[in-house]
Parts: structure tokens; C-alpha cells; sequence
């Protein structure tokens, strides 16, 4: 039987995503230090101590070095080989492999409704701030009664592979940031970036394509990021042309396959750090 305080929670998360509909969420408890076992799994997430929410449907692709806060309560699904640095908040985002971040960048922030009667959070998140407990009556009816869901309220952002963003940047939830875009620091992204775009300033705007669109044309028909970095040693990188013309020739002779990253869940961190001498179960990507 799950509590009332365990469904407020539910709509709280629901409320805050936008969705009519009660979002399931995973609630993990790392403990006082996670860092060991998760190190172990190929993950460094700086979040991971004490207890911390997340929609199910997250996940996890290892190798991955992840220094940001986690919104709690959000979705978060990250790509093998991602590095993030120290600083800044994620949240209900969908980043891909190799993708790289720089300290104190921001994206899943909550939207607020400009063509409702009020702009104020509270008209979609009626529970905010404890407000319903101090007029006398906090209980879930009360609150959902009180619930006008707000369906822009914190959109999927969804960031490409190989992408870099650097310092500072702040990513307005919902927008779409392409393979191999690059964001410079300090920029502020409104709108969906293409592919291999290198943006910046506020509001951020194209500067130019990182290649030619030709080479752009055939690293999208590629997707050199379905592999493995160790697989790819040797690949002279700092040679696009050349890089491509290898990796092309290694799939062509079947000596390189795909990279099926190990995908820890929410669920499975869950189960593992419940019971902490079970092993965890590893679901390829």
C-alpha cells in the first residue's frame, strides 16, 4: 500500500515534468559513499550519496564520468564515454556517448507558463513551498484538485554525440543540441542546434560548421560514437578524412563491432545498493 506521502511525491514529479499522467519514480539509496562500488561498474557519479529520486527509465551507459548535480525526480539517460565536470545541474535530459561538459552548465530548468493568468510555478505546482499545509488542509485530494498540469513544464533536452558545451552554459529545457555541435562558455541555448554546429553568445548563434558539409554528411552516415574508444586506438583522429577512411575499412573487414556499453538502470543501482552483497545486473544498450 503505498502512503499518501509516497503519492504526493508521485505528483509532485508528474507536476513538475508536465505530465497529466503520474510519472513512476526510482528512489536509490547510495549511502554515505558509493564511490567504490560504482567505480567498479565504470561510473563516477558525484550525486550518488545518501538517498536521490529518479524517473524510471534512467540510466546509466559505463563508462562515464558524471560530476553535476542530478535534479531529483527527473529523467536522466547518459551515453558511454561522457565526461562532465564539477558544477551545474541536470535534469530530464537524453545525452549521448562522448559527449563532454564543462563545470557549471544548466539545462532541465522549469519553464513557467507566460500565457496563463499567472506565470507563478504554484498555478501547475499547487504544493510548493509546503503552502497547502499552512492554509490547513495538505492532504493528496486537496493537492490534486488543485493540480492544472502545465505540459511545457520541463521538456526532454536532448543533446546529441560528441557534443561539447563549455563553462557556464545554460540549456532552456527542450531544446535539441545535434551530433558534434559545440556550445561556446557563457552562452545562453534557446533553440535546437544542428549538427555539427559551433554556437555561441546569448542568445547562442550559429559561427560556423565544424566541417565541411560533405565530411559532416559522412559522420552522420557513420556514427563513429556506436564504438568503443579502445576499439578505435590507432585511428588518427586529428585527421578526419583519414580517420574515417580507417574506421570505414576496419567495419568493411569486420574487424570492429559495435560498442554494447554495460546500462545500469535506476532500477538495477536501486536493487544493488539495497542489498549491497548482491551483484548487479548488467543490460547491454
Amino acid at each position: 500500500m503505498v502512503d499518501e506521502k509516497s503519492q504526493l511525491i508521485r505528483l509532485e514529479s508528474a507536476a513538475l515534468r508536465g505530465y497529466g499522467a503520474w510519472m513512476s519514480n526510482i528512489n536509490i539509496n547510495f549511502g554515505p559513499s558509493a564511490a567504490a562500488k560504482l567505480k567498479s561498474l565504470g561510473l563516477k557519479i558525484l550525486s550518488a550519496r545518501g538517498e536521490l529520486s529518479l524517473s524510471a527509465g534512467s540510466y546509466f551507459e559505463a563508462p562515464a564520468s558524471i560530476m553535476p548535480g542530478l535534479d531529483p525526480g527527473s529523467l536522466i539517460q547518459v551515453g558511454a564515454f561522457g565526461s562532465f565536470a564539477h558544477g551545474g545541474n541536470i535534469g530530464n535530459v537524453q545525452i549521448g556517448r562522448y559527449v563532454s561538459i564543462a563545470s557549471d552548465v544548466r539545462m532541465g530548468m522549469h519553464n513557467h507558463p507566460i500565457d496563463w493568468l499567472s506565470t507563478s510555478r504554484v498555478t501547475h505546482y499547487p504544493q510548493m513551498h509546503d503552502w497547502p499545509e499552512f492554509f490547513g488542509n495538505g492532504s493528496l485530494e486537496f493537492v490534486r484538485s488543485m493540480l492544472r498540469p502545465y505540459a511545457d513544464a520541463c521538456p526532454i533536452t536532448e543533446i546529441g554525440n560528441d557534443v561539447w558545451i563549455g563553462q557556464g552554459v545554460f540549456i532552456k529545457s527542450g531544446v535539441k543540441v545535434g551530433d558534434g555541435a559545440v556550445i561556446g562558455a557563457r552562452s545562453v541555448v534557446v533553440k535546437d542546434i544542428e549538427p555539427y554546429s559551433i554556437v555561441a553568445g546569448t542568445p547562442a548563434k550559429v559561427i560556423r560548421k565544424r566541417f565541411p558539409d560533405p565530411v559532416i554528411e559522412r559522420l552522420l552516415a557513420m556514427r563513429w560514437w556506436r564504438y568503443s574508444l579502445y576499439d578505435l586506438a590507432g585511428t588518427p583522429f586529428e585527421d578526419v578524412p583519414r580517420a574515417l577512411d580507417a574506421i570505414e575499412e576496419r567495419v568493411a573487414k569486420g574487424d570492429l563491432k559495435e560498442y554494447r556499453a554495460p546500462t545500469y538502470t535506476a532500477e538495477d543501482l536501486a536493487a544493488m545498493f539495497a542489498d549491497p552483497a548482491n551483484g548487479l545486473p548488467k543490460s547491454a544498450a
